[in-house]
């Protein structure tokens, strides 16, 4: 007598067979994705060359934070923050939706950042320059690179800010307390 298969059971055959495919699809993914990221070359982290030396100018101001648009993307517009501190330390974001009105969701965020190496830098002010550096990742590699930022200070509550492509941006100050805490592991 000659099996019959039902519609059902051609349904369930099916399915099987999908679901073995994705199962060899995971595994082979899984086997293949720890090789991958063993042949990417991990190389230290470079050392910052400025020295960290006490900020105590009227230049810029301390007692809060300098915000500006950092990039959009899409139909989002991300908001950098730095807070500047008199040890001659630098604590940024590199961009926050500008739909978070609370700055102090904002700073809470932050907080959470602080073990990433890239939101911490020295400052110095000279005349009417802050120069910034800190890290940047470099591109193919796990690697930290020191990277130079420069500032022209307008006034005490505003810096101007014009990347290597000519695009500008301007920081303005807003008073904040309690800022955030300076001490980091990455800068001594």
């Amino acid at each position: 007598m000659e099996e019959k298969k039902t519609t059902f059971d051609s349904t369930i055959t099916i399915t099987t067979e999908i679901q073995t495919k994705n199962m060899k699809t995971k595994l082979i993914l899984a086997l293949f994705i720890p090789f991958f990221y063993s042949c990417i070359e991990t190389l230290p982290d470079e050392e910052l060359t400025m020295i960290r030396t006490p900020y105590n100018g009227k230049e810029i101001r301390l007692d809060g934070y300098y915000s500006g648009l950092n990039y959009q993307s899409g139909n989002t517009t991300y908001i950098q923050y730095m807070f500047f501190y008199s040890n001659g330390i630098m604590y940024t974001s590199f961009g926050y939706d500008s739909n978070i009105k609370d700055i102090d969701k904002i700073v809470s965020l932050m907080d959470k950042d602080r073990n990433i190496k890239r939101h911490w830098a020295i400052f110095q002010v000279k005349k009417d320059t802050i120069t910034i550096q800190g890290w940047r990742l470099r591109d193919y590699v796990y690697q930290n690179y020191a990277y130079n930022y420069r500032y022209k200070i307008i006034n005490d509550t505003t810096l101007f800010y014009e990347n290597s492509l000519g695009v500008t941006t301007k920081f303005y100050f807003k008073k904040y307390s309690p800022k955030l805490d300076s001490t980091n592991v990455f800068i001594k």
